[in-house]
């Protein structure tokens, strides 16, 4: 008898496949237990690795042992003509078929019938937001679905270590990047996206509001050097998975799950491409992952956009360039970390905008083609280098980059109004909209727009979408207040003032008393001396110089628009779109400020 029917004889072969079968579905059963109980990931090696090596000692006993009437025996000790190999064969044969019809009907469960995982652990949401409850009177953020569309929700962070959420959050906001870039395929920005994280509405509610008719969510787990991604498509409309898969790597294999999953997802969609069924070769920032981690960290802060989180963002951003100076993506985020900070009173422009400067040039540098940076840079070039040729440039090339980027639709906007093409402002904010229907920002800057014009109903209808979006978002009730002065709402601002100062604990003294003065003329003085006196209202278009024109006092509010651009304060530009300004239209001082901006004529 040769060897290979000797196997067959002593049942070694049935014992290898049972044990095989049997093994998988132990895996497929533990691997859901451990996951739902947030076990540790060492368990499930600990238990693959006793399977593994349990392989070897089940063949083995099986060619050194029999099962007889009497119990286990060694092979040798049992007479052939008394042997019942046969009739065990049969036996395990039937078990195999029945091990093996289970594990078909778990992979068939599991691939097709699987239900979304409502139930696992959420974050809490970091800020209560509702459905937009004002419709715009002009384009709605989104008329219907493209052809193709996607939503990639944040996905939920199963580590062990809960600040591990950001490189959740970053693998999500990485893979929507991915995306984007996709022919075909809409994809709505982070904001809106992450509007969701914690939430628990239906996925068809998600999909209403986002206005797509796929969404992609799932689950990270990261420890020590292995990631363990967990991904579903799922077609909103009938709540039906197109796709679902696990990927298990070390931490170094990032990267390539990331285009996994993306390239999976297309596949799923069928998206055509110009370039047959792959997903263009991605422009990878970095190869190592370290930096990408410092920088997944560095945009996690950046994104609570608090002026402490974003002196934060620039420790581990910095790290990031430090460890790979090529990595373009996070010199354009430390850009965007730089711009910033000026803005939300955490530092100053003579101090952060150089080094925006630098960083947006290296990132361009590295990169050309960004869109992100491209975008920083027009920012830049007209908030504070008063370029609005190089803007125009930078931020046309960088939509015809990535059309579906809403910071540079918006901020295309704010470089429109300046120039005062307020119409055409609009437009590029609606497009905004568009691709980020939810972000709070965007109704906001288009209700901002139009606060100093004649357009203040249009104005006050975009602020009340803005809070219809997130009643607590501070700027929207500081300019809400605003806005009530410059109609004669004063009672109405008065509120906005209390609101104000309950939500921020800002003193609210010299807002009352200009509210005052421009309620009765008498009381100018008093708030004069308080504008004069505040230490904490910023010099410039935004700040004294705009209440200043309120109280009638131009010339007041011309010497300090002259020290907000002697101290470079932001938003300088601004004083040109401000109709509050027009009376100082035919001063020569205002048109020489105007002209240094270069501004005028």
């Amino acid at each position: 008898m040769s060897f290979f029917e000797e196997l067959k004889r002593r049942n070694v072969f049935r014992v290898a496949i049972a044990y095989i079968i049997t093994a998988w579905l132990l895996l497929q059963v533990v691997d859901l237990v451990l996951e739902n109980i947030n076990a540790p990931d060492w368990i499930m090696q600990v238990f693959m690795l006793a399977l593994a090596i349990g392989f070897p000692l089940a063949v083995f006993f099986a060619w050194a042992f029999e099962m007889t009437p009497e119990g286990l025996k060694r092979e040798s000790d049992v007479d052939r003509n008394q042997s019942i190999t046969s009739q065990t064969g049969r036996k395990m044969d039937r078990n195999i078929i029945i091990a093996l019809s289970l594990a078909l009907v778990y992979f068939a469960y599991d691939k097709f019938f699987t239900t979304t995982p409502d139930s696992l652990p959420q974050e809490t949401p970091a800020a209560s937001v509702a459905v937009e409850s004002n419709p715009s009177p002009v384009a709605s953020p989104a008329t219907g679905p493209a052809e193709k569309s996607v939503a990639v929700l944040p996905f939920i962070n199963m580590s062990d270590e809960a600040e591990n959420e950001y490189f959740s959050d970053g693998i999500s906001e990485e893979l929507l990047n991915v995306l984007v870039r996709v022919k075909g395929l809409r994809v709505p920005s982070r904001t809106s996206s992450f509007t969701f994280k914690g939430s628990t509405k239906k996925l068809a509610e998600i999909g209403e509001e986002l206005q797509v008719d796929h969404i992609l969510e799932g689950s990270v787990r990261k420890a020590g050097d292995r990631i363990r991604v967990t991904a579903q498509l799922i077609e909103v409309n009938t709540d039906t998975h197109l796709w679902s898969e696990t990927f298990t790597r070390q931490l170094d294999d990032i990267f390539a799950v990331q285009d996994e999953i993306a390239q999976a997802i297309v596949s799923a969609l069928k998206v055509t491409l110009n370039s047959g069924d792959q997903i263009p070769i991605q422009t990878r920032s970095t190869g190592s992952i370290e930096a990408y981690n410092k920088y997944l960290l560095g945009r996690h802060l950046w994104n609570q956009r608090g002026y402490k989180s974003l002196i934060a963002a620039t420790e581990p951003l910095n790290e990031a360039v430090t460890i790979d100076a090529n990595y373009g993506q996070a010199w354009a985020a430390l850009a965007d970390a730089y711009v910033l900070i000026p803005e939300y009173g955490a530092g100053t422009a003579d101090q952060y905008i150089p080094l925006a400067h630098e960083a947006i040039e290296r990132a361009l540098a590295i990169n050309p083609e960004s869109a992100q940076a491209l975008t920083t840079s027009a920012y830049i070039k007209f908030m504070y280098d008063y370029d609005f040729e190089g803007a125009h440039a930078d931020i046309e090339k960088a939509i015809q980059i990535d059309p579906g980027y809403a910071t540079a639709h918006q901020w295309y906007g704010e470089l429109l109004a300046v120039e005062r093409q307020f119409d055409a402002a609009l437009d590029q904010l609606r497009l905004a909209r568009i691709a980020d229907p939810l972000a709070v920002i965007v109704p906001h800057v288009m209700g901002w727009i139009l606060i100093f014009s004649d357009r203040t109903d249009e104005a006050h209808t975009y602020y009340e979408q803005t809070l219809g979006l997130d009643p607590h978002f501070i700027p929207a009730i500081g300019n809400l207040r605003i806005l009530n002065m410059v109609t004669g709402r004063y009672d109405e601002a008065r509120a906005r003032c209390l609101q104000h100062e309950t939500a921020t604990g800002s003193d609210q003294t010299t807002m009352l008393a200009i509210i005052d003065a421009l309620e009765n003329p008498q009381l100018t003085g008093k708030a004069l001396s308080l504008i004069k006196q505040d230490p904490v209202m910023p010099d410039g278009a935004l700040g004294k110089a705009a209440y200043l024109m309120m109280l009638n006092e131009p010339e007041l509010a011309l010497d300090n628009l002259e020290k907000g651009f002697a101290n470079s304060v932001g938003y300088m530009v601004h004083t040109n779109r401000m109709d509050i300004y027009d009376p100082l239209r035919e001063n020569p001082r205002f048109q020489a400020l105007l002209k240094r901006m270069n501004l005028w004529p």
